[in-house]
């Protein structure tokens, strides 16, 4: 199961787990907050991400690419070592680990 919350103004809480049977919900809640104020400055924190995989990394790539678009901000804070080490495979840990 995997929860993206509101933890305040323009910050949003990642929890549970993120793989292939939730990324298009997680992916679909995640475009929903980021559309409410698309030019603005967002941070997902993702400490209560207990689990992931390489479909973890993609969402959160195309809410990256998706804020980029739109004209926005969005930055990750507290990425799991999981999902770091996909993302150093995967050569876009520079990219998730600045943000747009």
């Amino acid at each position: 199961m995997i929860e993206l919350v509101e933890a305040g103004p323009q910050r949003l809480a990642l929890r549970g787990g993120l793989d292939f049977g939730n990324a298009v919900v997680a992916h679909q809640a995640g475009l929903a907050f980021l559309a409410r104020d698309a030019r603005g400055s967002w941070v997902i924190d993702c400490s209560g991400l207990e689990s992931a995989n390489s479909a973890a990394l993609a969402v959160l790539l195309d809410w990256l690419a998706s804020a980029h678009r739109a004209g926005g901000h969005l930055r990750f804070e507290s990425l799991p070592e999981r999902v770091r080490a996909i993302a150093g495979i995967s050569e876009v840990d520079e990219l998730l680990e600045a943000g747009v």
